[in-house]
C-alpha cells in the first residue's frame, strides 16, 4: 500500500516505464480542476498535458511548454500520461 502521507504530501513517486525510470510529481487539488478543464475543453491534448504537467527531473518540469510534449515520440507521452493519470485515483483503495 501507498502511504498516504506521502500521497497527501505530494512526494514524487518514481516509476519504470519503456525501460527508464521517471520520477511524477503527484497532483494537488489544483491539478484535479485543471486536468478536469482541459478534459473538457480539449481533451486531445489531456495525456500530453499529464506529461507536461506531472514529469520531473531534480524537483523540475521536463518540459517548459506544453508544445514541447507535442513534439516527442506518441508512444512515449502516452505510455508515461498513463502513470500520471493513474496518480489522481492513488489512495482511493
Amino acid at each position: 500500500m501507498k502511504s498516504i502521507r506521502d500521497i497527501l504530501t505530494l512526494q514524487a513517486v518514481e516509476v519504470e516505464a519503456l525501460g527508464t525510470r521517471f520520477t511524477l510529481r503527484r497532483p494537488s487539488a489544483l491539478d484535479l480542476i485543471e486536468a478536469m478543464d482541459v478534459g473538457n475543453k480539449k481533451p486531445e491534448t489531456l495525456q500530453a498535458w499529464f506529461v507536461w504537467r506531472h514529469l520531473i527531473e531534480n524537483g523540475l518540469p521536463v518540459y517548459a511548454t506544453l508544445e514541447d510534449v507535442f513534439k516527442c515520440d506518441a508512444v512515449a507521452v502516452l505510455v508515461i500520461a498513463k502513470h500520471c493519470e493513474a496518480l489522481y485515483s492513488e489512495g482511493r483503495d
